[in-house]
């Protein structure tokens, strides 16, 4: 008996000191801010619901508050805004007020112990965006559709006339991935087609590769600063594996380097980095560069294998532009940007799948005590050293109102009918600017996104071309997102799932 009260006492005195500390450190809503949620937990607040799946939770929170709301998580107060029409007043906001450089260098310690000095991402794009546009990217196209047939075709246990099963995922990533790495970073010779040299390739790309794999199931831990003692020993393992494989000493060696790589290796000199910390830059931007075409492809062919008429219209539309320039991809030297750009269907089929599983985060931090005025009229007090948080896989991606069934695949969604793209998409009766973001917007979109989607295309067109595919399970449902990676680009999925593929008879 006697226990049992003092157990009583005990847990009476923690639920007074847990009040004592939400009144002494806790925040109150001030007049003219948003809606505020601090949960039941002083400082923790609404961390562990926002880490284990942040689209349920931002998506109750709107239900609770509306479309814009403020949460604490982790210490960190976060306003979340979900209303499209009001992301223009976000994305080019003065950099004084909202910035996006203090998150990124948040994220750069945690996941690849990266310290830059004077770091600002947005000089840091506009100097590296010619070198992944205009003039560089033919050649880059023609590299990457290289590297892709070396990864495809050169592996004879993967170019075989014998059904081969293996996990959708994994084909889609790893190829993806090695042949970007290869575009990117080099290859061991100049000439893409000596054997010796695809041999070489083949076997260093699926060295970083495998690494590289193990290393991304940590990310995002790591990101939030989650990891167990374990994982933490095997991230550094796997970090000082791969900061050996990409030494900028090694990367200095290899042939067909990219105008890209050399321009950041010089950036990094010019910011007066160190080689060591050189090298763990290098790892970063593997990540930043090569972490979601692989998925993309991935959700892809999956979708066109679930859907045989969306197949049969991308597989249509494909043979009929090389039919209608008499040509054979398995004779061709590269594809053409005029083929690339000529596949209304293909980039209908690819807007889709991107709108159903693209799910980043667009933060700011706040700079400066400032007033945020939505596109409605209404206007919000925001406080200095506050997060603002776009979610554009909620809204609009996934808003029911300007997307009719907007959790299936349709591939013809962002088609008029008359074949041209379609652009008009409506909410509360007024047109979107941003009806889909998954490369961002603003000051921040993404500068490799023509590359991006020339290495998908060129991706499953190889693919459909040379490969018959198929589900070993056609009727087995598609996987669940790993709730996890909600807010760092491309969903991955919770599962892979097992295809059947040969080379076809050329």
């Amino acid at each position: 008996m006697a226990s049992l009260l003092t157990a009583g006492l005990l847990g009476l005195l923690l639920v007074l000191v847990l009040l004592l500390l939400a009144s002494r450190f806790g925040r109150a809503r001030q007049p003219g801010e948003p809606p505020l949620d601090k949960g039941f937990i002083p400082w923790l607040g609404h961390a562990l619901e926002f880490g284990r799946d942040a689209a349920k939770f931002m998506t109750d929170m709107r239900k609770k508050h509306g479309d814009i709301y403020t949460v604490q998580a982790a210490g960190k107060f976060v306003t979340v805004l979900l209303d499209p029409h009001s992301y223009e007043a976000v994305l080019w906001e003065s950099r004084s007020k909202l910035d996006f450089g203090q998150y990124a260098r948040i994220l750069m310690d945690r996941m690849f112990e990266v310290k830059l000095p004077d770091y600002d991402p947005n000089a840091e794009k506009v100097m590296m965006r010619m070198t992944l546009q205009n003039k560089n990217l033919p050649t880059l196209t023609k590299a990457m559709f290289f590297n892709l047939r070396t990864i495809l075709l050169s592996d004879p246990d993967r170019a075989s006339q014998q059904w081969k099963e293996e996990g959708l995922f994994h084909l889609s990533y790893s190829t993806m991935f090695r042949a970007g790495f290869l575009t990117l970073y080099g290859n061991e010779g100049k000439d893409y087609e000596d054997s010796r040299n695809q041999a070489k390739d083949l076997a260093f790309s699926l060295e970083i590769y495998t690494e590289f794999y193990k290393l991304d199931r940590l990310l995002m831990k790591a990101a939030r600063s989650i990891l167990s003692a374990a994982e933490k020993k095997e991230i550094n393992s796997l970090r000082k594996h791969l900061w050996k494989l990409l030494s900028v000493k090694r990367l200095d060696c290899r042939a067909n380097r990219s105008v890209w790589l050399d321009s950041y290796k010089q950036h990094l000199v010019d910011l007066g980095v160190d080689e060591n910390m050189q090298t763990r830059a290098m790892l970063l931007q593997l990540w930043s560069t090569q972490s979601n075409a692989g998925p993309a492809v991935f959700w892809l062919l999956l979708f066109l294998l679930k859907y045989p008429s969306a197949m049969a219209a991308v597989q249509g539309e494909m043979e009929g532009i090389f039919r209608s320039r008499r040509q054979k991809i398995g004779q061709m030297h590269g594809i053409s940007q005029e083929i690339l750009d000529c596949t209304p269907i293909f980039d209908s089929a690819l807007n889709e799948m991107l709108r159903l599983t693209a799910a980043p985060f667009i933060t700011r931090e706040v700079l400066q005590d400032m007033c945020l005025r939505l596109a409605d009229g209404r206007e919000y007090s925001l406080r200095k050293g506050d997060r603002l948080c776009l979610f554009p896989f909620i809204s609009p991606q996934m808003d029911p109102e300007i997307y009719e069934e907007p959790e299936k695949f349709r591939y013809d969604r962002f088609l008029n009918s008359d074949g041209t793209e379609k652009t008009d998409f409506y909410k509360g009766g007024k047109s979107l600017k941003y009806y889909s973001m998954p490369w961002g917007a603003g000051i921040n979109v993404c500068i490799g996104k023509f590359l991006a989607v020339n290495s998908i295309k060129q991706c499953v067109f190889l693919l459909l071309s040379y490969f018959d595919l198929e589900l070993k399970d056609p009727k087995a449902a598609i996987p669940a997102f790993d709730k996890e990676r909600y807010g760092f680009g491309m969903l991955q999925p919770e599962k892979d799932v097992i295809i059947r593929y040969k080379l076809k008879a050329q």
